[in-house]
């Protein structure tokens, strides 16, 4: 049984503590995502989990037999001589050996040892398929490799493709439990989906951290957040986790005005009476009262303070000065390394005025090497860059060390990269402004996490007011707070704009056009954003292979199947927790008007009674009780229908039928169409 048990976690470094009581349970199918700010401790749990820290405190216990897989292994040494494929499918118990024992127990004759050898071959295959060969080919293809790089040694490989072949290893081990930290880094947007697809079939418990928002969605069951006070598990995706957050952060709130707003009476009474004899004691009594309302207010600003949405990056970009119509022109360029052979063919374009392009292609295709030729960083083989005259271009790399004095200190550091006339207080003010306030001032840039080295960037291209930025993944490193902050300030960014970015939600967000580098075409445009540039690819591949795109089609509609249904499902239960109060509100004025009804009556009964009137005042005050009960249920029947009206209309939103009229609260109908 593939099942990970944690209880009362905790774990601490230098005596900061940097998760404490964590407790949870990860099931065969549960895709648990580990979320929270940069600095929580997401890795370090999933560390704990593999076993590869020890907790001080608490347990953790993995289901007897199951096997871990955790992409932990450093490359060195003996590893980096072998070759990609061999080394990957060395995960694996010998395929080779086990045929070399079946071979010489045929030949002896020995039926014993054939029997059992044909237990090892039956547990082998369905641990390990019938052809590992076959699945590890699968696999690396699925990441991006190319059939020419599995003989690869892998020391002949970057960075990004060996944690790529690692990844690779663990995936075909075929794992019980599966612990992944930052899949994605390194990977394409091919492989990204690839991998999407392959934990959505994947049956064992998985738990992972990933900062991209869309693959958090798609993958996760089930979101455990950490960094806000006592860990955090809900059922349901990210957005789901997001939507109850804020309304339990609009709960808190209202608790806490209306608290406040007792307190103020109470001292209000307090004041007025603790002097005068006769209420002095009332009013003591009162003041003990508040005391107790103080230190219940005191709890809920507590629980407001520990949001588990944490302290986010929110900027926007100042208004740079008016540029060139066309901030950078491309001709005939080329580039090439030692080998000789350019890059891509001869590029040509232009990029006009207050337009966002995304640049994309399979790793490898040459993104970065464009925007450095464009910075000014690489020279070109042949052809040119020109930059308009009036054009100042702000760079964000993705690998810090090319712009950042690691040696230098934060504040040292953003005045290199800032205008000299700017004041020690606006220098001050910005790092403040990106989460880097007076505790990091005197810090070594190289003490700082990626994250933090990444909002340093930000800062200075804050401060360098750029009329054309170019950014190379500025996402890397950043959680996901960081990164709406990021996409707000580029959505309302009003220059020229070029990027790199694997991260979907930011080219969904901000790209007004794609452009796809390709190494036998240049590069080619989509208008459209970033979904046209999704279905104009899909369209290409069906035109040229036309039968995998009826067996994607056909996979995609069996997902989408079980995709709309969740879907309904978290609609229904997300409808009636909006709806549930509503209900509540309609119930009580239901028993209300019932109430007045029957009195309504009984007043009735009276104006029809020829003795009442023996008694003008009688009389007067029967009519005038009738007229306040009729005019009382009028208002009551008014408010109902606007609880119906907008009950339906939270229906309509969401695509459901809804039956305001239940008896209960908890009998709320909800029937999807």
């Amino acid at each position: 049984m593939s099942r990970i048990t944690v209880q009362s976690l905790c774990k601490s470094y230098g005596g900061e503590s940097v998760f404490e009581d964590v407790a949870f349970e990860v099931s065969p199918g549960m895709r648990l995502a580990l979320t929270g700010p940069n600095g929580c401790g997401k890795s370090t749990l999933l560390k704990v989990l593999a076993g590869e820290i020890e907790p001080d405190l608490g347990q953790v216990t993995v289901a007897r037999g199951a096997r871990v897989g955790y992409v932990a292994q450093e490359m060195a040494g003996d590893i980096l001589a072998q070759h990609l494929l061999p080394w990957v499918l060395s995960a694996l118990p010998s395929w080779n050996e086990f045929w070399e024992q079946w071979e010489q127990a045929v030949a002896d004759g020995d039926s014993q040892r054939i029997e059992r050898l044909a237990h090892r071959q039956a547990e082998f295959e369905e641990l390990h398929g019938y052809n590992p060969d076959h699945k590890a080919r699968a696999i690396l293809t699925g990441l991006g490799f190319a059939e020419a790089d599995l003989a690869k040694a892998l020391g002949e490989l970057s960075g990004g493709w060996r944690e790529r072949a690692k990844l690779a290893r663990v995936l075909l081990q075929g794992a019980d439990v599966l612990l992944l930290d930052e899949p994605t880094n390194h990977l394409d947007l091919e492989a990204v989906e690839w991998l999407e697809d392959y934990l959505l079939n994947y049956r064992g418990a998985l738990a992972f951290v990933v900062h991209d928002r869309i693959f958090l969605n798609r993958v996760g069951t089930h979101v455990l957040f950490l960094g806000a006070g006592r860990p955090v598990l809900r059922k349901g995706s990210f957005d789901d986790f997001l939507l109850w957050d804020e309304e339990n952060a609009e709960q808190r709130r209202k608790e806490a005005a209306k608290l406040s707003a007792k307190i103020d009476n109470e001292y209000k009474y307090i004041n007025k009476f603790r002097v005068k004899a006769r209420k002095a004691a009332q009013a003591q009594s009162k003041l003990k009262k508040v005391g107790k309302l103080e230190e219940e207010l005191s709890q809920i600003k507590q629980a407001q303070a520990e949001s588990h949405r944490g302290r986010s990056l929110n900027f926007r970009l100042p208004e740079p000065r008016r540029g060139d119509k066309v901030p950078v022109a491309v001709v005939d360029l080329e580039f090439h390394y030692d080998s000789g052979r350019s890059v891509w063919p001869k590029l040509n374009f232009q990029l006009f005025r207050g337009k966002k392009v995304a640049l994309v292609a399979p790793n490898g295709a040459g993104k970065s090497t464009l925007l450095k030729l464009i910075t000014g960083d690489l020279t070109p083989s042949g052809g040119h860059v020109r930059i308009g005259p009036n054009t100042q271009v702000g760079y964000f790399s993705q690998h810090q060390h090319e712009i950042l004095n690691l040696d230098n200190t934060v504040i040292g550091e953003i005045r290199r990269l800032s205008d000299p006339k700017l004041t020690e207080e606006q220098v001050m003010g910005v790092l403040g402004l990106f989460l880097l306030g007076e505790p990091f001032f005197d810090r070594k840039v190289k003490g700082l996490s990626g994250g933090e080295k990444s909002r340093l960037l930000l800062a200075s291209l804050f401060l360098a007011r750029a009329n054309f930025l170019i950014l190379d993944e500025p996402t890397n490193h950043l959680d996901i707070e960081t990164r709406e902050g990021l996409i707000r300030a580029l959505k309302d960014y009003e220059g020229t704009l070029l990027f790199v970015a694997h991260d979907r939600h930011l080219l969904g967000e901000v790209a007004e056009e794609i452009w796809a580098l390709d190494g036998n075409g240049g590069v080619v445009q989509y208008l459209g954003g970033y979904e046209g540039y999704l279905a104009k690819r899909k369209e290409e591949m069906c035109l040229a292979d036309p039968q995998a795109c009826e067996t994607d089609a056909a996979s995609a509609r069996t997902r989408m199947s079980k995709d709309e249904k969740r879907r309904q499902a978290e609609d229904r239960n997300r409808l009636y927790r909006t709806l549930k109060p509503l209900k509540k509100d309609y119930d009580k004025l239901e028993a209300d008007l019932e109430k007045v009804l029957d009195e309504q009556a009984s007043l009735e009964a009276k104006i029809n009674d020829p003795a009442t009137y023996a008694k003008p005042e009688e009389a007067l005050k029967v009519n005038a009780a009738y007229k306040e009960a009729t005019e009382w249920a009028e208002s009551l029947m008014v408010r109902m229908a606007g609880i119906e009206e907008r009950m339906e209309a939270l229906a309509v939103e969401a695509g459901l039928d809804v039956d305001a009229g239940t008896d209960a609260a908890d009998d709320i109908k909800v029937s999807v169409r």
